[in-house]
């Protein structure tokens, strides 16, 4: 089975993933994609907290998760990819890494962001990622949950 979400939010496990796309996903596995945690375990284990008691969690590097092995091991469960910005994802797709759909849950405001939707706040460099990745045929969404609209790549680009 594919991933079934990759997905930017810089919460990462909370929540809206956990009920609003976990439940609805059937997801098993949510692994946090991030070299900074990875590096911290006694950190990472704070965001593992929040992964319900029928699934899975894992912190990995960006370089375990081009391993062979472990993308075996993914496949073969319900899988929920997070990372906390744009660069980890365009790192691993430029390394050669399969990614063909990105969800944009949650970029909050910070200096320098301005207002795309409620729930995402982009920077001139966040912007040029996103067009990277597209560039690249990876398919963005902005969409903070299931049931509400999802915004095209297209769209997010042209907001001010």
């Amino acid at each position: 089975m594919p991933i079934l979400l990759a997905r930017v939010d810089d919460r990462l496990i909370h929540g809206q993933v956990v009920h609003g796309w976990g439940r609805g996903l059937r997801a098993s596995r949510y692994v946090i994609v991030s070299d900074a945690l990875r590096a911290e375990p006694a950190h990472a284990e704070l965001y593992l907290l929040a992964v319900p008691e029928d699934a899975r969690g894992l912190v990995v590097s960006e370089e375990e998760l081009r391993d062979a092995v472990l993308g075996e091991e993914l496949a073969r469960e319900r899988t929920i990819l997070l990372f906390a910005d744009l660069g980890t994802p365009l790192r691993l797709v430029e390394a050669g890494y399969p990614l063909p759909e990105l969800n944009l849950g949650g970029l909050h405001h910070a200096p320098g962001k301005g207002a795309v939707l409620p729930y995402l706040f982009l920077d001139a460099e966040d912007r040029s990622r996103l067009a990277a990745l597209t560039a690249r045929g990876v398919r963005v969404t902005a969409q903070d949950l299931p049931g509400n609209p999802a915004h095209g790549a297209d769209t997010i680009q042209e907001s001010p």
